[in-house]
């Protein structure tokens, strides 16, 4: 059978689109995440599939394609391959003792050949692409506690910050809410009182009520939102001005306090609490 020029052409034209949307598309879906802390987004990696050489959620990861895809998500600019990972100037954490939320990790049987890494994610925990499990998982890092080698400090303190806040405020999910609660007590929490609990924690001082939280550090506009922003809000008895605060995780997503369950993450992104978005102030400095 003959294959008209044209038809080549046609195909040939069909297939180049075909590439750019699919590059296009996927360049957005990756963008998605860029707003979010290293610990949350690679706890969100979580059950990715194991692909040798991959290094994006749709193609799956392997151990180092992992921590190039969280890094760079975050304008980390480092090296894909592990050794070259292991070898960066960034600072050395010797022992696991050490480690800090967002560090990365490397492990092996051979001094200074690593075989695999992970990303810490606190409470003793990593998470890693395992070949042997076939996915993303979470492993706790005295499983390999004789095969340590090393790690690597990448994040910035502000970076490192962003997501201890964030682990702080999760130790806290289904504590009751409460109007007026008094600060300094954890039992329950209203909307700013817990969001002052939280970041006192890291020496961020902030007035007690939202509506004056909303004037502290610097305004940040909705489509530049990081982790670790406050988001406020107004509701139904606040007569049109803030009554409401969060602390924005990414992804359109935020942790606070209000009405029936407590403490819980929150979309910003539709329902009540996109249509009652008033600003945000990032207080990190």
């Amino acid at each position: 059978m003959k294959i008209s020029h044209l038809a080549l052409r046609t195909a040939g034209l069909t297939a180049a689109i075909t590439v750019m949307l699919t590059g296009a598309l996927a360049g957005s879906a990756s963008a998605a995440y860029d707003d979010m802390d290293a610990v949350s987004l690679a706890k969100k990696m979580v059950g990715k599939t194991y692909t040798a050489s991959g290094e994006t959620p749709s193609q799956g990861f392997d151990a180092s394609g992992l921590a190039y895809y969280v890094f760079r998500m975050l304008d980390y600019n480092i090296p894909r391959k592990m050794d070259d990972q292991f070898s960066m100037s960034s600072p050395l954490v010797k022992s696991l003792g050490a480690a800090q939320s967002g560090d990365l990790l490397f492990f092996g049987s051979s001094p200074n050949k690593p075989s695999f890494s992970g990303i810490y994610v606190g409470d003793g925990k990593m998470v890693m692409a395992s070949n042997s499990k076939d996915k993303v998982v979470t492993r706790s890092v005295n499983d390999f506690k004789s095969q340590y080698l090393g790690g690597r400090r990448v994040l910035s303190g502000n970076d490192r910050l962003r997501a201890n806040l964030i682990l702080t405020a999760q130790q806290y999910l289904g504590v009751p809410y409460d109007f007026g609660a008094k600060y300094g007590q954890t039992k329950t929490f209203d909307c700013s009182s817990f969001m002052k609990w939280v970041f006192n924690k890291y020496d961020i001082e902030l007035p007690r009520v939202s509506r004056d939280q909303a004037k502290e550090g610097t305004y940040v506009s909705r489509s530049n939102l990081k982790a670790g922003d406050l988001v406020f809000f107004t509701t139904k008895d606040s007569g049109g001005k803030i009554g409401h605060v969060g602390m924005y995780v990414g992804d359109g997503m935020m942790i606070h306090t209000y009405g029936e369950g407590g403490v819980k993450f929150g979309t910003i992104e539709s329902g009540w609490w996109d249509d009652h978005y008033v600003t945000a102030r990032r207080v990190i400095k």
